[in-house]
């Protein structure tokens, strides 16, 4: 009998070691580091000395405040800044020695981009920023420059501002996220993209999908009117909703093969949305203000989108280019080959046309009001000057050489 009891409190003694240990190890594996003396813990100067000591972080706080830093990140974490009561960032500017330290593809090449934060081929979990202000002011050099850039690498850039990405001959980008062999899943969202050559652009590495991209309740003004606010490229599952989008060449650019564009309103854009190829949905967004069309159809033919309870209002170019001619239009279809059971229901007010260069027999259930032409019809001589106009004003956001 003594026997049983001492197995039973023996059995008992490892199991409360167990326990113990564990809970040891359990908080051992939660590693916090501070840049900064906002508050206290382990401290460090700069943000990289923090995220590459050992044993690695799980989260790297850092107090308000400049930091002069080009970043990279290749272990998972979150890199918090820390938000004052008077409500600072930390803001993380270019150093004066900054230089090309990362690579983008290109439409196939591969470009050296200088990067304020690289998050580099991450593995085995997530990369979270949050609460940070990324400004580049000051960039001085022609070529690629990205306030974050994701390569491969999955998590969520929540609360972050990227500002000033741009320059004479630059392609600078807010925001780049691009898939790889890990097939990624990038969420941006409550984030602030401003006065920048583009706000962000989410590209694959194959055909079929190997980046899934949420982009929600961002906030887009890049007032130049040869900006691109958000493209969402060929490799990617994109969903798309909630954002805000002031100003730019173009609101919103699709030319991903599924995916969801939803809910998002753009404001004072030359073109709204563009759906470059068939895949994505395009519904319930709310265009206000265009110059040239709220939503244009580049793609040749749609199977799968549909372009549905979108409402448009208050399209007029007349006082901005004349490349075209002298009237708005609500959705310009192109005269590609487009049915009206795909495009549909869609409300479009104050605008010359409802819908522009229509093919022949489109229809549709639609709602207009103020609309001089609800549905103009494509001729021969249309369809020759808007592909013209459509090519001028796509290139007029790129760098020369580079369709992006």
């Amino acid at each position: 009998m003594k026997k049983s009891i001492h197995r039973i409190g023996l059995a008992v003694w490892f199991s409360g070691l167990t326990l113990i240990f564990g809970a040891q190890e359990i908080k051992a594996a939660s590693v916090t580091y501070i840049v900064g003396t906002c508050t206290s813990g382990t401290q460090f100067k700069t943000i990289q000395s923090a995220l590459d000591a050992s044993p690695a972080p799980n989260t790297v706080e850092v107090c308000p405040g400049q930091y002069a830093a080009q970043v990279t990140i290749t272990k998972p974490v979150t890199l918090e800044g820390v938000t004052a009561k008077n409500g600072a960032l930390a803001q993380i500017i270019l150093p004066d020695n900054y230089g090309a330290n990362a690579t983008v593809d290109a439409d196939g090449d591969v470009e050296p981009a200088v990067a304020q934060v690289y998050v580099h081929n991450v593995s085995g979990g997530d990369v979270n920023l949050t609460n940070l202000d990324v400004d580049g002011e000051g960039f001085g050099q022609n070529g690629f420059f990205i306030g974050v850039l994701y390569e491969d690498s999955s998590g969520t850039i929540n609360h972050v501002i990227t500002a000033q990405q741009t320059g004479t001959g630059v392609a600078g980008w807010g925001m780049w996220i691009q898939g790889g062999s890990s097939k990624p899943s990038v969420t941006v969202e409550n984030s602030s993209l401003q006065d920048a050559a583009g706000g962000i652009f989410a590209v694959g590495e194959t055909a079929t999908p190997d980046l899934t991209v949420t982009i929600k309740n961002n906030f887009f003004s890049l007032d130049s009117a040869t900006t691109n606010n958000l493209v969402v490229y060929d490799g990617t599952d994109p969903t798309v909703s909630g954002n805000v989008i002031s100003g730019g060449l173009y609101g919103i650019i699709i030319d991903a093969p599924t995916g969801s564009i939803t809910g998002n309103t753009v404001i004072g854009s030359q073109i709204g949305i563009e759906l470059d190829v068939d895949g994505a949905a395009v519904e319930s967004n709310n265009v206000d203000g265009a110059v040239s069309a709220g939503i244009n159809v580049e793609a040749n033919s749609l199977k799968t989108s549909v372009i549905e309870n979108n409402t448009i209002s208050s399209v007029d170019m007349a006082s901005v280019y004349d490349i075209i001619d002298s009237s708005g239009t609500g959705i310009e279809l192109n005269c590609n080959k487009i049915s009206s059971s795909q495009v549909h229901s869609n409300t479009v007010i104050a605008s010359y046309y409802g819908y522009g260069d229509a093919p022949a027999g489109f229809a549709g259930s639609n709602t207009y009001a103020g609309v001089v032409s609800t549905v103009g019809a494509c001729t021969s001589s249309s369809a020759t000057s808007k592909a013209v106009a459509a090519a001028r004003q796509k290139f007029l956001g790129q760098l020369p050489g580079n369709k992006r």
